[in-house]
């Protein structure tokens, strides 16, 4: 019942400056802006702390991105012993239809690039860099042939999430939970070797086996205008590994923190993936969460083998314009939102004051 990737969740040190970054590679239209308290969370992470968050589309089309900020307390920062092959995300992949013209975006900052552009380790047809944000956190930026796009503008250089690279320690154990129980049943590329893109990044410049999965479907989401089922890599580093990097912290924490999905039927969806034999960390709730931003959910949790965490999320409405807000409870499930109204949500990106 897993529709689509509907979004990767990063905490961050500053939502505000963290959004500015990413609206210059076009997360500009706000599908959740919140500054509340995460009452629901407190059994994960150990308290009721309040923080403010924004879930971003693209229009070009590809997974959303979630900035979260701790507002009461301070977050702690991403771990300083960190290397490439730790567990838990790593990075994050945005799709580009042009590697050069997108690089072309930090002509004025050019320490946001650390690699790039040259052919994809795996995949020597893409081409690709690798860039920090603000907080230091991995992006890849991946030209693929043939890649599709929502609304290809000119102008545009970046469109939405395509893959998350997820470190594991033990790939076969891994490959069972992705592609068993989540369904992620496609091998696009399994392969060894060395990455050149991240030879300054501390352990990168070790072997490693990447594997990327693909789940076959047709996306079945209410937003496949936007949002398709995406790619999910595994990385496995040769050698000794250290903690999850979220050890010792707490979700929301500096670092990139969940892969999301998008999913019809949320309470059917938890019990499959407990029956499948996924480790559930939240059960979903049953009265509708406020995201702000006039949309409205229900969420749940589990981890991956390495206590990554994975979000199920079951949107029940969504705020177009202040005319338009649909209650996605009664629409056919499978069916997906029309064209022209998901163009509409042009009319809600960003504007500077």
């Amino acid at each position: 019942m897993i529709t689509a990737v509907q979004h990767y969740g990063f905490g961050v040190a500053d939502r505000d400056k963290s959004w500015a970054f990413y609206r210059k590679l076009g997360f500009d239209v706000p599908m959740s802006l919140n500054h509340s308290y995460a009452t629901r969370m407190e059994p994960v992470v150990g308290g009721d702390y309040e923080r403010k968050v924004v879930i971003a589309a693209n229009l070009l089309g590809g997974a959303t991105l979630e900035l979260y900020e701790y507002t009461s307390t301070d977050p702690m920062p991403f771990p300083v012993d960190w290397r490439w092959g730790d567990p838990g995300m790593s990075a994050s992949a945005l799709k580009v239809p042009d590697i050069n013209r997108a690089l072309e975006l930090f002509t004025d900052s050019p320490g946001t690039v650390i690699a790039g552009p040259m052919p994809w380790p795996a995949r020597p047809e893409w081409k690709a860099a690798l860039i920090r944000d603000p907080d230091d956190l991995l992006i890849y930026l991946v030209e693929v042939p043939d890649m599709s796009y929502s609304l290809r503008r000119d102008g545009e250089r970046v469109g939405g999430a395509i893959f998350p690279t997820i470190a594991v320690t033990d790939m076969e154990r891994s490959l069972h939970f992705y592609r068993d129980i989540l369904d992620y049943k496609d091998i696009v590329y399994d392969w060894k070797g060395s990455d050149p893109m991240l030879a300054s990044i501390p352990g990168g410049e070790s072997s490693m086996r990447r594997v990327l999965l693909h789940d076959p479907k047709p996306p079945t989401s209410f937003y496949s205008f936007y949002l398709d089922r995406g790619w999910i890599e595994l990385v496995e580093v040769e050698g000794s590994k250290g903690p999850h990097i979220y050890h010792g912290r707490r979700w929301g924490d500096i670092g990139q923190m969940e892969i999301c999905f998008d999913v019809h039927d949320i309470g059917a969806t938890f019990e499959e993936l407990k029956r499948r034999g996924a480790e559930p960390v939240l059960e979903p709730n049953t009265d509708d969460f406020d995201m702000g931003h006039g949309s409205t959910a229900l969420f749940a949790y589990f981890v991956d083998p390495d206590g990554t965490m994975i979000e199920l999320a079951e949107a029940t409405r969504l705020k177009f314009t202040d005319k338009i807000s649909i209650d996605l409870r009664k629409r056919k499930p499978g069916k997906p939102l029309p064209r022209w109204l998901m163009k509409m949500s042009r009319l809600n990106r960003y504007k500077e004051k």
